[in-house]
């Protein structure tokens, strides 16, 4: 996605509607430009149009293209990913989901030395394998539109026919009764997978998931060993975690 269309939804997710003069002021461009932006935008499912500009659709609607949330609360995930490396060993084999949150945590691991990664994302193989020593496994299945990562039913049998020490995944929402979830049946089935076959699973969740829940749920509390994030959790969350014996760092 273009820069100036990316600027376009951070602005209509801040103030939830703007006509199409605003957009113009804040884009410095031209309205021509504004509104064939806003009609691509809308024909993505990301905007909806109405006479003189846009209301932004809510996040637990939709799913966000990978280069956009690459975008969003950076240094959240750069400091989930600061406390996140200090789990891990030289050596170790890891699960690491193809979340933007795991990018960020990918580009920490050249700090280790003889790692075995497995990872359904794309973008994620490419900066291990570009960044680190470690033997680089994608797994794989259908690549998900807009995602940049690999699911399907071909994904999860190449998952269980390997295990990991760690898995690290991230979520979409993090609710104390419903635990972890995600967008798509797709997204979830994969982390469940890296679940399954890891000796201990690490979410990765910034303070802006807490208390949201979408349709498919990935893991209940009771499931994690581990939750990173960047600020305390919500007293629900907590007492839900201390009840299980889930570690929380911030």
């Amino acid at each position: 996605m273009e820069d100036r269309k990316q600027k376009m939804l951070l602005l209509l997710k801040e103030k939830k509607y703007l006509s199409v003069a605003n957009l113009c002021k804040d884009l410095y461009t031209s309205e021509s430009t504004v509104r064939r932006d806003l009609n691509k935008l809308e024909k993505q499912g990301l905007v909806r149009r109405t006479r003189g500009g846009a209301f932004y659709v809510e996040d637990i609607h939709l799913e966000w293209p990978l280069l956009y949330k690459n975008k969003e609360n950076i240094e959240s995930k750069r400091y989930i990913a600061d406390l996140a490396i200090d789990f891990i060993e030289d050596g170790q084999t890891l699960f690491i989901d193809s979340s933007s949150t795991c990018q960020f945590f990918a580009r920490r691991l050249s700090e280790k030395k003889g790692l075995t990664i497995l990872t359904n994302g794309i973008i994620t193989a490419n900066l291990l394998s570009e960044e680190t020593d470690a033997d680089v496994y994608c797994a794989c299945g259908k690549v998900y539109s807009k995602r940049s990562s690999i699911h399907g039913s071909e994904t999860c049998d190449y998952i269980m026919k390997h295990t990991a020490d760690i898995a690290f995944v991230s979520c979409r929402g993090l609710d104390a009764e419903i635990g972890a979830s995600d967008f798509s049946e797709e997204e979830a089935m994969v982390k469940k997978c890296f679940n399954k076959r890891a000796g201990k699973t690490i979410l990765l969740s910034d303070s802006s998931k807490f208390e949201k829940r979408f349709f498919n749920q990935t893991f209940a509390i009771s499931e994690i060993n581990v939750i990173i994030s960047d600020k305390p959790f919500p007293s629900e969350i907590v007492n839900i975690c201390n009840q299980y014996n889930v570690e929380m760092v911030w």
